[in-house]
């Protein structure tokens, strides 16, 4: 066996350049289906970070207009708007409903003033169990709680943003701020998230009580959010909330611009669908590839086997079987094609590694839509495994070829 392997190593150090050039193509495929799917991966974690910031099984509910006639005495054009009781209602009405909370919006952006800074910000009024149902990290302090909702506390959560600004990175806990005229005390500070919480970096929030209180006196709002119990059919629920809601609003259920709903789990739903066919196109880039490599190594291997014609009727003539011969030929192909495959790996285990630090070290992460590529080692090594089979059965026909020359007619050939 030591002298094969051997005899192997010189066959390819023999015609190195021929080697080299074909190995190239099996190691550039390699080595551009890690870049492929490294990327993909990374688009994927940067695209499921949007939806970091929600519950899995939550559903925000955004109130439009009325733009069907029901049938009732609400016109063409009137704004769909819940209240306080509406949703106690759905809380008693679905049993599917955990947790569930408003959300209302100032209309214009609110100016924070902290001293001699000014910042502007969109001002919200929550409740309690918001914070639970968009799950928003706080880096200081703490969430908006049940005795700051029923005592009408002017106190604020207030994004990393804003806090920047206002103070230079240092903690606006326990400080008054300045909200269009009214004073509130800083409890907490929102983490600094990705480039799509930016919203919410630059985002005040109050209890609906004080927002209603000093803000917007009307006790309506057109956005409340509901946390699912677990193993809650998220699909169904939203169907029955939109007929219970059409009924009770006064609008038809049909009217897709009476109500818009946003179902989590349904659009991270769709977007794994999406990756999981942008997944397999990339892997079908990435074979085909492959394969083009693997067709430039049986056609090596043909035109091997044509210049060892004479070597293989003198080996042939000496005793040497069709197994041996079979043997000889697959060995370099194999071989070629391992050593190519291990090539691009580490290649791409390189480039990959080093753009990953120059991301990290030239950018900030949380800015950035793909903050880093992944290496899928488990697919890679899978394809790396499927190429040495494909690269033996790539010179299987030569070098079945080969095993079957007579001495007579290959000593004649020189």
């Amino acid at each position: 066996m030591s002298d094969r392997y051997s005899e192997i190593i010189y066959s390819l150090k023999k015609h190195k350049t021929r080697n080299v050039l074909t190995g190239f193509g099996v190691a550039w495929g390699i080595f551009i289906l890690m870049l492929l799917l490294g990327t993909g991966q990374g688009l994927q974690d940067g695209i499921f970070r949007l939806f970091s910031s929600f519950v899995k099984n939550s559903i925000w509910v955004y109130g439009g207009q009325i733009s069907e006639d029901a049938g009732n005495n609400y016109q063409v054009g009137t704004p769909v708007v819940f209240d306080e009781s509406l949703l106690t209602d759905v809380k008693q009405r679905f049993k599917e409903v955990d947790l569930i909370t408003p959300e209302i919006h100032h209309h214009q952006n609110s100016i924070i003033t902290f001293k001699n800074k000014n910042q502007i910000g969109s001002l919200k009024g929550v409740g309690t169990e918001y914070f639970d149902i968009k799950l928003l990290k706080l880096s200081k302090g703490r969430a908006i709680n049940k005795k700051d909702v029923e005592s009408q506390r002017p106190v604020c959560v207030i994004g990393h943003n804003i806090n920047k600004v206002l103070s230079k990175n240092n903690s606006l806990i326990g400080k008054w701020i300045n909200i269009s005229g009214t004073l509130f005390k800083v409890i907490g500070v929102l983490e600094k998230g990705s480039v799509f919480e930016q919203g919410e970096q630059n985002s005040i929030y109050v209890s609906i009580n004080s927002f209603q209180t000093y803000f917007n006196n009307e006790n309506t709002y057109s956005i409340f959010g509901i946390l699912l119990k677990p193993n809650s059919s998220s699909t169904i629920f939203e169907k029955e909330l939109k007929s219970f809601l059409g009924k009770r609003l006064k609008f038809d259920k049909t009217d897709n611009k009476a109500l818009f709903i946003s179902n989590v789990n349904e659009q991270v739903s769709s977007f794994k669908k999406l990756f999981s066919g942008i997944k397999l196109f990339l892997w079908f880039v990435g074979i085909s590839i492959l394969l083009s490599g693997i067709i430039g190594i049986g056609n090596i291997m043909l035109v091997i086997v044509k210049e060892r014609t004479y070597e293989i009727g003198i080996r042939k003539a000496l005793g040497a079987r069709s197994r041996s011969i079979l043997f000889m030929i697959l060995s370099e192909s194999v071989a070629i094609t391992l050593l190519a495959g291990l090539i691009g790996l580490l290649l791409g285990v390189a480039v990959i590694t080093l753009a990953n630090y120059v991301l990290k070290i030239s950018y900030d992460t949380n800015e950035l839509l793909i903050s880093s590529l992944n290496i899928n080692y488990s697919a890679v090594i899978t394809a790396v495994v499927l190429l040495v089979i494909s690269g033996a059965l790539a010179g299987l026909f030569p070098a079945k070829k080969a095993s079957e020359i007579s001495p007579v007619k290959a000593l004649n050939q020189k």
